[in-house]
């Protein structure tokens, strides 16, 4: 210690014969503006006054720190301060290398004066802090601008405002090493956020563009994740880690690293250990993507579920976003507007309004497998099915018609006849509501009830299409009323007593309604198969009537068909007395039972002979096989009501009831 104090007089000594005090020197040699060259200050005076004062315990640092504050805070407003407008875009490089250079030669002279106990971070801290606050919001602006343009491969000198497009490009190194010019300043935090907004910018402007130019065939997030992986990616990543010239400050910014918002986007704390792609940065940015094209998406909700099966990929766009974002209330609430708006009104039809009904069901079953969606939106839709007169009737002639835009829910009707699961009732329904069936507590992957689930949720989990339908209604006696009369009307126009679909359809509903409730069907059905045993009979014994063998009676249990139409007229004379012999057999037959025809009821093949030679084959009416032979019978003279009423001799008369 003595040692030390001797040599520190003996400097002050030398300095004051000199008539210079050391501290004079020191202020000189490392004047903030305009400080000595290396050189003169790795002299022996100046190093020889800044030993003495560190040896009188002088903190030298703490002035020099001081100094540096007010010089850098004037340079960073000079230099930041003119960044206004689209000129910022081009001004921001020159302005940060000002800045960038001012503090490497000052650092230079802090790590020579500091002690080699002295925290070598705090001046480093303190000019970051000087430069954020000497930022003002249109240099901000500036930076976003100019980093967005880096991003996207634009040189300074291009202008931001020519809308330049989201497709990547090569960066230039004197860009890039900006970035990290900002970054070493201090500025991670606000790169770090230009840099993800200006990459999400990117994924939203090329999924708009993407959805609008493909098709609903098509899914747009392949390809758009590809364009992250393999080019966004990469380029953010050559931003990321690049280092500035500096290597002193470039060390001194990665041991800062710490103290930004994300770790994962700044320096590595080590040299040549580089983050690992980014990780964290990528999952923010797919989940970037995946809300942008959701959002595209959303818009087109109403007619990807119109066109379904064939907009299905499409759809897996929409899985894809409420699988990264889980906003199942944005998905009711876009799919609930257009449906307000664009369907369930009087102006569409009922048949339109059931097409849709059946592709919600199975779009977003393959969109939302948990049935939570499904359970908002599709509830006010059966409301409305429920005030249309003629829903029952749609909904069977869907079930049981040749409607193509149907087949896929056929398919599905005649599948479940095959299965060996019945579909659940509605009592079984309702205790699925209040999870009190014992298989809930056996069953190792049961969940509670969603806190967003709509009413009948349980309903809607289950896989049965069909039921859905069907649960339109409140009751199912229209239901089965409606099915009984289609049933009638497919039997009355069958042709050679074939039944076998009108089987197979019954079949089907007695497994799911239940074999008692389609009991009318099933005398119906019967009266088929024993109108086919008389025909066989009848046609066995009347083989020299020769129009006899033309009628094929379908007799009927009147009390077991629905409502028939039993209004009479005059029928042709030949027609007439071939059903007249008809009946007759049959009474012979059935002693105690009697036919009475329906003539509105019916069909009749006709062969018509016209005079310029040609012949018409047709299966008509009754009524119309009526007028046909009215006419040929008057020949050309011109058919009345006058000269119709006297021929009911010639024409035949009207079937009496027995």
């Amino acid at each position: 210690m003595d040692a030390a104090w001797d040599a520190a007089l003996d400097a002050c000594k030398a300095h004051a014969s000199a008539r210079e005090a050391p501290w004079d020197v020191v202020v000189r040699a490392y004047n903030v503006h305009e400080p000595w060259a290396a050189e003169a200050r790795l002299a022996a005076a100046p190093q020889e006054a800044l030993h003495a004062l560190h040896a009188c315990g002088v903190d030298v640092a703490a002035w020099f720190l001081d100094a540096c504050g007010d010089a850098y805070y004037v340079l960073c407003c000079e230099a930041m301060g003119p960044l206004t407008g689209h000129e910022a875009y081009a001004q921001l490089p020159d302005a940060i290398r000002v800045c960038f250079e001012w503090v490497c030669t000052r650092h230079a002279l802090w790590t020579e004066l500091c002690a080699p106990d002295t925290d070598a971070s705090a001046f480093l801290g303190q000019c970051r802090t000087l430069l954020a606050a000497a930022l003002r919001p249109g240099a901000m602006d500036a930076v976003r601008a100019y980093l967005a343009g880096v991003l996207q491969g634009r040189s300074a000198s291009e202008d931001p405002s020519t809308g330049v497009g989201p497709l990547l490009g090569p960066r230039e190194a004197s860009a890039v090493q900006v970035v990290a010019q900002l970054r070493a300043l201090g500025l991670d935090a606000l790169v770090q956020g230009a840099l993800l907004q200006a990459a999400t910018d990117v994924l939203q402007e090329a999924a708009a563009r993407a959805t609008r130019q493909s098709a609903h065939t098509v899914a747009t997030y392949p390809a758009l994740q590809a364009l992250l992986r393999d080019e966004l990616m990469p380029a953010l990543a050559e931003v990321l880690d690049a280092r500035p010239a500096h290597a002193a400050l470039s060390a001194s910014a990665a041991n800062a690293a710490a103290d930004v918002w994300d770790v994962s986007m700044s320096f590595a704390p080590e040299e040549g250990l580089a983050p690992a792609e980014h990780a964290s940065l990528y999952l923010r940015l797919e989940y970037s993507l995946a809300h942008a094209i959701g959002m595209q998406r959303l818009q087109q909700l109403y007619e990807l579920v119109r066109d379904y099966p064939c907009s299905q990929a499409a759809m897996e766009d929409v899985v894809v976003w409420l699988e990264q974002t889980g906003e199942r209330a944005e998905l009711v609430r876009a799919l609930a507007q257009a449906l307000h708006a664009r369907l369930l009104h009087p102006g569409v039809a009922t048949h339109a309004i059931l097409v849709y009904y059946v592709n919600i069901v199975y779009a977003l079953r393959l969109v939302d497998s948990s049935g939570v969606v499904l359970s908002q939106v599709l509830p006010p839709v059966q409301s409305y099915l429920r005030t249309r007169k003629d829903t029952i009737e749609a909904v069977v002639h869907a079930l049981l018609g040749d409607d193509p835009a149907f087949q896929l829910l056929r398919t599905e009707l005649e599948q479940g006849a095959l299965s060996d699961n019945p579909a659940p009732d509605a009592d079984a329904e309702v205790a699925d509501e209040q999870y009190t069936r014992p298989e809930y507590w056996a069953d190792p992957t049961w969940a509670p009830r969603p806190v967003d689930a709509g009413p009948a949720y349980s309903q809607m989990r289950s896989r049965d299409v069909i039921g859905l339908l069907v649960s339109i209604f409140d009751d199912r006696d229209g239901f089965l009323q409606a099915l009984e009369r289609h049933t009638a009307q497919q039997l009355v126009q069958t042709i050679d007593y074939d039944t076998r679909r009108v089987h197979r359809n019954n079949a089907i509903f007695k497994r799911r309604l239940g074999a008692s409730s389609l009991h009318p069907c099933d005398v119906m059905l019967a009266d088929v198969a024993a109108s086919h045993a008389f025909d066989e009979r009848f046609h066995c014994d009347a083989e020299a009537d020769r129009d006899a063998q033309a009628v094929h009676p379908l007799i009927v249990s009147r009390q077991f068909w629905p409502e028939i139409d039993t209004r009479t007229y005059t029928l042709p004379r030949r027609l007439a007395e071939a059903l007249d012999t008809c009946a007759a057999f049959y009474a012979q037959a059935h002693p105690t039972k009697r036919v009475r025809w329906l003539p509105y009821i019916g069909t009749v093949d006709v062969a018509i002979d016209m005079d310029d030679g040609r012949r018409i084959e047709a299966r008509v009416t009754p009524l119309q096989a009526a007028v046909a032979e009215l006419v040929a019978g008057l020949g050309e003279a011109e058919v009345t009501a006058d000269n119709c009423h006297g021929r009911d001799a010639l024409l035949g008369h009207s079937p009496r009831p027995a």
